[in-house]
């Protein structure tokens, strides 16, 4: 027995050391098998990174190519791109356009012009337009007039560091044939001898200048333009023919452009807005106009405490050296106002208050007579529907005037009554009467008129 054990142990040693070495020989096999699965998943990503990368450095080839080929157009000759434009004034706007572009938000307003988009493209170039026809009755027999049409251009190019070069030329169009007296706010207050254009010119230039926008900084622009005065003063020249006639915007039968209150001539002007502050310095070099040089400083500054309600005041004063110091014994002009807008639901309403020195004038035959004032001027309007807005509004002017040639009661004294229907978004049809009470020169009442017109924008 004990000799079977022996044979036993001896021949069980070995079987148990071969079993041994086969299931190591298996662990061994099957770590090997894991790693090569796990080298074939790093290979397979790896193929897929080079793969990707390639994809991306042949993207990055055709970028380098297109802006290059770009780089090389801006030597060529841009096309141009026609696009239409909404309306809104600025501005001087016509606000625009002006200056950080205060838009105002009505169509109806006479001076509202085109106000551009916000642009994409590096090179722009915007045709605009209004084209306005009105018949007036009351006066005299009835008549059909041009209501101050204008066509205009306007370009601009995006500069590297938020720089923005801009121009824009406007024309006014006649579309009547006759260029005499037609909107009393382009050449204003009954009763002056006003000098009118008895031509037929087609075109004439209500702005024209060239600008720069830099960003934090403002805008600074060159030319003849709105001025920082019309920034506050425009807020209630917006009715669609009459209006605009108590806050010496366009003084003395001009559009403002010799003394810097409406259209500004050879003007230099700084625009900027931060926080509820907008604001504006202007400056005119030297124009010579009817054997007087004109120089002239001006300012302005907006307050708007939230989306609906704006308080403004400006002023603009010129030295005037030639037969104006002559006449006036004085080489200087100036105007002042104040003023208050709200712009709130389907209401639309603005107040203002002037004060001038020198700033209006009377021409007699042989003589004219320069004066002072005060004026004030109100409009509201109310939006029914889309369609539908009725308006209204005054204008007075008190003289101050010791002339025994001029009626001690001369003034205006206008209320202005006005609906208007649109067709579309961009024109509408208008009812407007101009109901007058103050007295001119000679102490006589102006006739009250009414007008009806058409107004198309593009």
């Amino acid at each position: 027995m004990r000799r079977l054990l022996i044979v036993f142990f001896l021949l069980s040693g070995p079987a148990y050391a071969q079993s041994e070495l086969t299931q190591e020989v298996a662990a061994l096999r099957q770590l090997v098998e894991t790693q090569n699965r796990l080298i074939a998943d790093q290979s397979a990503q790896l193929r897929q990174l080079s793969d990707r990368v390639t994809e991306l450095e042949g993207q990055s080839l055709v970028t380098e190519t297109d802006a290059s080929d770009l780089v090389a157009m801006e030597t060529d000759t841009v096309l141009a791109r026609q696009s239409g434009a909404s309306s809104a004034r600025t501005e001087a706007f016509d606000a625009d356009e002006i200056a950080q572009q205060h838009p105002q938000s009505l169509r109806t307003g006479k001076e509202a012009v085109i106000v551009e988009e916000p642009i994409a493209l590096s090179d722009t170039l915007d045709i605009y337009g209004s084209m306005r026809l009105f018949v007036e009755a009351g006066a005299d027999n009835p008549t059909l007039n041009d209501g101050s049409s204008r066509l205009g251009l306007h370009t601009a190019r995006d500069l590297p560091d938020g720089r923005r070069v801009f121009g824009r030329i406007e024309w006014r169009t006649n579309l009547v044939n006759n260029n005499s007296r037609f909107v009393v706010s382009d050449q204003t207050s009954d009763g002056v001898a006003l000098q009118t254009e008895a031509g037929s010119s087609a075109l004439t230039t209500r702005l024209g200048y060239l600008g720069m926008r830099y960003d934090n900084i403002g805008e600074l622009t060159f030319g003849k333009q709105w001025s920082v005065y019309y920034d506050v003063a425009g807020w209630t020249d917006v009715f669609n023919v009459y209006g605009g006639t108590a806050l010496s915007v366009y003084s003395a039968g001009t559009d403002g452009g010799p003394l810097g209150s409406g259209r500004a001539d050879n003007a230099i002007i700084w625009r900027n807005a931060r926080g509820i502050f907008s604001y504006g310095l202007q400056a005119q070099f030297k124009t010579t106009d009817d054997f007087n040089d004109y120089t002239g400083l001006g300012g302005s500054l907006i307050i708007a405490p939230n989306d609906r309600w704006e308080i403004g005041a400006a002023i603009t004063g010129s030295r005037i050296d030639g037969v104006f110091e002559t006449i006036a014994g004085t080489d200087n002009a100036g105007v002042a106002t104040v003023g208050v807008r709200y712009r709130g639901g389907p209401w639309h309403m603005a107040f203002n208050v002037a004060t001038w020195e020198n700033h209006e004038a009377i021409f007699f035959a042989d003589d004219t007579l320069f004066y002072d004032g005060v004026g004030a001027e109100f409009y509201v309007n109310y939006k029914f529907s889309d369609r539908l807005q009725i308006y209204g509004g005054f204008n007075y002017t008190d003289p101050d005037i010791d002339d025994l040639r001029v009626n001690p009661d001369f003034g205006i004294e206008q209320v202005l009554l006005g609906l208007s229907w649109f067709a579309t978004e961009d024109s509408f049809a208008y009812l407007e009467a101009l109901l007058q009470g103050g007295k001119n020169v000679i102490g006589q009442r102006p006739d009250s008129v009414l007008a009806a017109g058409y107004r198309f924008d593009f």
